[in-house]
């Protein structure tokens, strides 16, 4: 009887341990911990908006030296606003302190021509709620991303996707949003958006139509731009439904919407969505594009795919073949996150014919996104995530990988027993490496491309490792930092 009182108290001590290291309390002890992009890019000329983004018993006070003159910085909130007239790279150290202490940490601002220096971080509307959304959604998404933590580990984007068009457009052919779902406008959407420190995405198509046969942008650009611009938007999300499918007509549209994007005073991020037609990630970059589809639609599936809609290995195996094409400003992109979405979302579901994935998968998705530099746009239900969810998206060490400054893209060393080896530079010297069990079953892995007698960082647990050797679940993954 003795015995079995002692076990049940082990399990308990254990179960609180297990419980501790997965939720977010770290998030609001200690001193501040910097996160997200070292460095950031705009326009001249154009609002500059962004937060930074730090962790750490709260209150933290935020200041700055080094800012360009236009610049200034919220001691509160950490939030970066302005407009800056003169190009040039500028280094802005940045203190935040709070009771238990007080850290530096050095940004860089880049005013030029080129946008989106890192992956974009964010969420999207579309694969957890399709066509049902409204300014009340939208709302409760941006204070989800606040109160959640998202925003202090470097999630900035809240995008709008189909369907927030009215039924046609405005009689001098302006875009205009539906009067029920979006009351106030999307000027005002922004406005709220912006006032958490936070961006604001939207959609169009490069045809008359959208997918969901919404009003497209096709003879519009211009006036669609600048009713973005002038709205406020960050973002740009740009389709490629109900269009002639050649590589040229592709290559021409895309380039005039590019074009009428940067004619804007404004900075706006210009998402190329035609699913990998025509090989985009060759002429996305001359079009104007910072990110570029490289695949079929996700749904919430492991393995199972169609030739419309791809799985998470169907996508990965995809990406193998394109890591040279991606730099600096300009990304592969996968499609959205489906973490957390567990075959509930309206559009990966895809009418209840995919389950969901299991945590272990949805843990290795968010992994092999984050050291390929894909855009982390999150597409779940904010408002509700469970623990599991929320460590696996605010994981720091897997969000430093995919912000690295050096950029740099993985490269798959080896396949071997069904483990697939990839490594990835890091700034400062370091290597990461990612091995992926793409098996039904448990595997003893040996990585030989480790030495031995490795050290660093298990990125996923956040613990210290040693050695080359690792056990690896089925469909799980392993993530590991070799510091020099």
């Amino acid at each position: 009887m003795l015995f079995r009182i002692k076990l049940f108290f082990l399990y308990i001590i254990i179960s609180c341990n297990i419980f501790a290291q997965s939720g977010l309390s770290w998030m609001y002890e200690g001193p501040p911990v910097f996160h997200g992009a070292q460095v950031v890019g705009n326009r001249p000329g154009t609002p500059f908006l962004f937060t930074v983004p730090a962790t750490g018993e709260r209150p933290i006070t935020f200041s700055a030296v080094g800012l360009p003159d236009g610049l200034h910085i919220e001691p509160t909130t950490g939030i970066i606003r302005g407009t800056v007239q003169n190009a040039g790279e500028y280094p802005v150290t940045i203190t935040a302190q709070n009771a238990k202490g007080k850290s530096e940490h050095v940004i860089r601002l880049i005013i030029g021509d080129k946008l989106c220096l890192t992956p974009p971080m964010g969420w999207n509307s579309w694969n957890v709620f399709a066509h049902n959304i409204d300014e009340k959604l939208i709302m409760e998404m941006a204070d989800a991303m606040v109160n959640s933590g998202m925003r202090d580990v470097g999630y900035q984007y809240i995008n709008l996707d189909d369907f927030w068009h009215d039924t046609a457009r405005a009689p001098d052919g302006s875009p205009r949003a539906h009067p029920e779902k979006f009351p106030r406008g999307i000027k005002w959407l922004a406005e709220y958006v912006h006032a958490k420190g936070l961006k604001l995405g939207i959609y169009s198509d490069a045809g008359h139509s959208t997918c969901g046969k919404c009003f497209g942008s096709y003879g519009y650009e211009n006036k669609d731009a600048a009713a973005y611009a002038g709205w406020g938007v960050d973002l740009l999300k740009y389709d490629f439904c109900f269009v002639p499918w050649r590589k040229k007509e592709a290559v021409k549209r895309y380039a005039r919407m590019g074009e009428a994007l940067r004619s804007q005073p404004r900075s706006i991020v210009y998402s190329i969505c035609n699913w990998g037609l025509f090989a985009p990630w060759k002429w996305g970059p001359k079009v104007g594009g910072n990110y570029w589809r490289t695949t079929p639609d996700i749904v919430d599936s492991w393995n199972r795919n169609t030739i419309w809609y791809g799985s998470v290995m169907s996508i990965i195996r995809r990406q193998n073949k394109l890591m040279k094409y991606q730099r600096q400003g300009h990304w592969n992109d996968p499609d959205m996150l489906i973490v957390g979405n567990y075959g509930k979302g309206k559009s990966t579901s895809r009418s209840g014919k995919y389950n969901g994935l299991t945590d272990t998968e949805y843990q290795s998705h968010f992994a092999l996104w984050a050291f390929m530099n894909a855009p982390l746009l999150s597409s779940c239900d904010l408002r509700n995530m469970n623990d599991v969810t929320k460590n696996i998206l605010m994981n720091p060490l897997l969000l430093s990988i995919n912000q690295d400054s050096l950029a740099s893209p993985p490269v798959l060393r080896g396949k071997k027993r069904g483990v697939w080896v990839y490594e990835k530079k890091l700034s400062g010297g370091r290597l990461a490496y990612l091995l992926l069990n793409t098996r039904n079953r448990d595997t003893r892995f040996i990585n030989v491309f480790m030495p031995p007698d490795a050290s660093g960082t298990d990125a996923i647990s956040r613990r210290e490792f040693r050695g080359n050797q690792t056990e690896l679940p089925p469909h799980g993954c392993k993530v590991f930092i070799i510091h020099p």
